[in-house]
């Protein structure tokens, strides 16, 4: 479970330039209480941009292949203007580069507009308890990344020249292999003999540390900077 405060889903923003495809995820979003008046609509980055400086979403579904620029830097974009406003990736594209692309840039999830309406639904549910919503075959890919061979010899990997690499206490890097495990706040609570509040507040340095705002993205970057065996 991500580190951030539950929310609620209305208003919400689809950003996609297939008109069938907006009809489809304002119904999802309604099936999920978003009232019709509060869900808005952008088939480009420019006028994404536009809606995002008219009011404040509790969520916004963005698609990759806009036709005025790449879904992954509109998100990019929203994390420096408005970076408590959670983004997710709907999306068929589902090549690894894409996927990291759009968790680095500060996409709280990922899924495929192959999945049918009542997966998408409990999938976007999740956020409104604090959730990442990934989808089952994106995970897969991520999870294919973290776990694949490092450098020859056995080395840890190594980070772009001239990169510093992140300094973290003990605890934080115990904590953070904890994380990649895939333990909860709590579970990590318990076996740490340590309350919830001191585990969310190492994790919250941990995404600092690694300018990053999610589990799988701190996950990845502790990976590339060989803090993780």
């Amino acid at each position: 479970m991500e580190v951030i405060e539950p929310v609620h889903l209305s208003p919400a923003l689809v950003v996609d330039d297939e008109p069938a495809v907006r009809q489809r995820l304002a119904g999802v979003l309604q099936g999920l209480g978003c009232p019709p008046e509060a869900i808005a609509t952008a088939e480009s980055v420019a006028k994404a941009r536009d809606r995002v400086g008219e009011r404040r979403f509790g969520v916004v579904l963005v698609d990759i292949g806009l036709p005025d620029g790449s879904g992954v830097e509109f998100i990019g974009w929203m994390r420096r203007h408005q970076p408590d406003t959670p983004a997710v990736v709907i999306s068929a594209w589902r090549t690894e580069d894409v996927i990291v692309s759009a968790l680095r840039a500060g996409a709280i999830g990922y899924l495929l507009k192959e999945r049918d309406d009542l997966e998408l639904s409990l999938a976007l549910r999740s956020i409104e308890r604090g959730g990442a919503p990934i989808d089952p075959f994106v995970a897969r890919r991520i999870m294919g990344l973290l776990a694949a061979p490092g450098p020859p010899g056995g080395g840890s990997p190594v980070p772009p020249d001239g990169e510093p690499v992140p300094s973290l206490s003990p605890r934080e890097r115990e904590i953070l292999r904890l994380v990649a495990q895939g333990l909860s706040n709590r579970e990590m609570a318990d076996l740490l003999s340590i309350s919830k509040l001191t585990v969310e507040c190492h994790t919250k340095n941990i995404y600092r540390k690694l300018v990053v705002n999610s589990r799988t993205e701190a996950v990845f970057e502790a990976r590339r900077h060989g803090l993780l065996s």
